[in-house]
């Protein structure tokens, strides 16, 4: 009778490292899945970031040869988006991933940023035209 017992424990125990094993595995592809989001995201990010310094490099070269009156009215904005891109790019060197929920809170925030000094610039080169 004792002996049906010791079964019942070693199956329990053994049934309970398969649950880690598998919960380990679980946390792997977890971990892989989130890096390859995270390096596609990043890559997206530094392209629109790149787009934007070419953009705002852009700018500052028409300015230089425009009226004063052009100058005045656009040096002040397109250093202010160039700043705001900086900030993108600093915010993006220095995340630390927090979990799925602040990821997710992350990117949305982000990508909502990036969008704003692109068109913001897209607008000051409209308005230029």
């Amino acid at each position: 009778m004792f002996f049906g017992c010791d079964d019942n424990r070693e199956q329990k125990v053994e049934d309970a490292k398969e649950d880690v094993q598998e919960a380990k595995q679980d946390l792997k592809e977890a971990q892989a899945e989130y890096e390859r989001d995270w390096q596609q995201f990043k890559n997206e990010a530094e392209l629109k970031i790149i787009a934007n310094e070419k953009a705002i490099d852009e700018f500052k070269a028409e300015i230089k040869t425009a009226s004063k009156k052009f100058k005045l009215k656009y040096e002040k904005e397109v250093a202010e988006l160039e700043q705001k891109n900086y900030e993108l790019k600093k915010k993006i060197i220095e995340y630390k991933y927090e979990g799925k929920d602040k990821w997710e809170e992350f990117k949305q925030s982000f990508n909502q940023d990036v969008d704003i000094v692109g068109n913001a610039l897209k607008d000051i080169f409209s308005k230029n035209e």
